[in-house]
């Protein structure tokens, strides 16, 4: 399952590309056509997304090492200053790169095509900028990488691949990037994997039996029920309307009323952000539109 947001959206992008019926035109079917390059798509009705995409994928090895058993790859040198005749250009655009394209530690999706299968590998970039920068003094045409990938099971694969380096007919290999840092999701996934034994809020979050939500009092939130403890919503209120005292005290079901009439009515939010502010306030959780 992808974790990163930007890059599963890439993928499906790409993937919808690929299923599409060989005689329509798609933004891939350019990339293709021009080995590389940027995808501009629409990730759904309102939203955006630009990635880079490789082509002309090739295995070359398996390198055991530190950092796990890595693959190294060739891929086709992306359109523009990258493909310069001169190696000091070539070799300037990738140092201008660092942190920006195919940067070690970010993540980078293998989408392998073969036949109607498609399928998506995960892994991490682990060669530096300097490797990079080498390989593209020498060579104006490719762009060597090393990629440690999650599923053990591809080594596999690319193992046959070495094995018989004949292209089998209609596979298609392409790199998705992401401009995320490894690093900075590890956390997240490593939690994943592991069973909670405290799961927050699960008093309203796990699954309960049809209609429980319905009757279930959701509790305010903890440093609210301090005695004596209220909030001043006053600053809600525009100047001129005399409000210089507007009390909220969770410990009073009239208190909570009146403040929420008094804000709809009064204050500088609309009715729906006046409730929101209010339920906001008053429940531990709660679920707002905005």
């Amino acid at each position: 399952m992808l974790r990163s947001a930007p890059l599963r959206k890439a993928v499906q992008l790409v993937h919808d590309d690929l299923t599409a019926a060989k005689s329509q035109k798609t933004k891939l079917s350019d990339l293709l056509e021009n080995r590389g390059g940027k995808y501009r798509g629409q990730a759904d009705t309102q939203d955006n997304l630009m990635f880079n995409v490789y082509t002309g994928v090739k295995f070359c090895s398996l390198i055991p090492d530190w950092k796990g058993i890595s693959a190294s790859i060739i891929i086709d040198t992306p359109p523009g200053r990258a493909r310069s005749i001169e190696s000091g250009m070539r070799a300037s655009f990738w140092e201008g790169m660092s942190g920006k394209r195919l940067f070690q530690g970010g993540l980078i999706a293998l989408i392998w095509q073969s036949g109607k299968d498609i399928a998506v590998h995960l892994g991490v970039i682990v060669n530096s900028v300097k490797e990079l920068v080498d390989h593209a003094k020498r060579n104006p045409d490719s762009v060597n990488l090393h990629i440690v990938f999650f599923d053990t099971t591809l080594e596999l694969r690319i193992l046959q691949e070495l094995r018989n380096p004949q292209p089998s007919r209609g596979d298609t290999k392409l790199l998705v990037e992401s401009p995320v840092l490894f690093e900075a999701v590890r956390p997240f996934l490593e939690a994943l994997k592991a069973e909670p034994e405290l799961f927050p809020f699960s008093r309203y979050l796990v699954q309960h039996p049809q209609g429980f939500l319905e009757t279930c009092r959701i509790d305010p939130p903890r440093y609210a029920t301090m005695p004596s403890f209220e909030f001043n919503l006053s600053c809600l209120f525009p100047n001129g309307t005399e409000v210089e005292d507007m009390t909220l005290s969770l410990h009073s079901p009239q208190s909570i009323d009146i403040v929420r009439a008094e804000l709809r009515r009064n204050s500088r939010l609309d009715p729906s952000q006046a409730d929101a502010v209010v339920d906001a306030l008053t429940r531990e959780v709660a679920l707002i539109q905005g």
